[in-house]
């Protein structure tokens, strides 16, 4: 008879291999006989978010799949704001910036200081063209972390356009 342990390490060993559906399949059996395990419990989490980053990866694009991943993560910890903030991800690179949105403002609901989640809120202000809101959200971003390379980035990026763009109002 296989140990828990032994069971354990084999899912970590599939997880480091990326055969994620397999360290799945044995982390979820081993999960149910021991539901109270908080180290099964959080490398089951590990390995599905794994997964879902996986499938969303800009090679891959299994986005609905990969959402199916993090919903598995939500039924066993409903407060994963990681979980949350990647359904955001998956949900905007499917076009669909309401469920983007949503999704970011619940994983700020739990995690306020997530600066991850009030840049991509900027990206979809600045896809709807709002470069003013857009802005808002880097900064808030950039408060939360000065050195934040990729809001620093779109926060100039975004005032060099709101400036071009003003440029081009004709006076009258």
């Amino acid at each position: 008879m296989t140990s828990t342990e032994d069971l354990l390490n084999k899912a970590k060993k599939l997880k480091n291999d990326k055969r994620y559906e397999e360290s799945i399949e044995v982390l979820e059996d081993i999960f149910k006989k021991n539901p109270q395990s908080d180290e099964i419990r959080t490398e089951l989490i590990n390995v599905l978010l794994s997964c879902g980053v996986y499938l969303s990866d800009e090679f891959v694009m299994e986005f609905e799949e990969a959402i199916k991943y993090f919903n598995k993560i939500l039924e066993i910890d409903p407060n994963n704001y990681r979980a949350i903030y990647n359904i955001g991800i998956a949900h905007f690179n499917m076009g669909d910036m309401n469920k983007a949105m949503i999704a970011y403002n619940d994983a700020i609901k739990i995690k306020p200081d997530y600066k991850h989640c009030y840049y991509n809120i900027g990206l979809i202000y600045e896809v709807k063209e709002n470069l003013k809101e857009a802005l808002k959200f880097y900064k808030k971003a950039l408060e939360i972390d000065p050195k934040f390379i990729y809001a620093l980035q779109a926060k100039k990026y975004a005032k060099e356009k709101l400036n071009a763009q003003k440029r081009d109002i004709p006076d009258s």
